[in-house]
């Protein structure tokens, strides 16, 4: 018994202790980028993703977006190391969805270009 409450608290740590997840990766992503700062979002995106934020950046894209912003969370879906947030930020855009991928545990959000 003791073993098997022991494991349980174990599991309920470590599950504690990790990433908050995609919906939290996409919302710190989407509020840093709504504020401009852009190396703050790089932290939550792919190295690619980092790479179109810089080029964005260096076409006038690191001003501040949206000062009022604010992560709506709609909904999810994850499948393995894939995940979709679907979201509401500006009342002007309507919902939107970023993809993420899982890389070494962490969620992060993967921007395309070819989108």
């Amino acid at each position: 018994m003791k073993k098997a409450l022991f494991l349980v608290i174990t599991i309920a740590l470590m599950c504690s202790c990790s990433s908050g997840g995609p919906k939290d990766t996409a919302r710190k992503f989407s509020e840093n980028l709504a504020k401009g700062k852009i190396d703050e979002a790089k932290k939550y995106a792919t190295e690619s993703t980092g790479k179109l934020l810089d080029l964005a950046s260096g076409f006038g894209g690191g001003k501040t977006l949206d000062p009022n912003f604010k992560f709506e969370f709609v909904k999810d879906s994850i499948v393995e190391n894939k995940a979709w947030v679907t979201y509401k930020g500006s009342a002007d855009k309507g919902e939107q969805i970023l993809e993420l991928v899982k890389i070494d545990g962490d969620w992060k959000v993967n921007m395309d270009m070819k989108k």
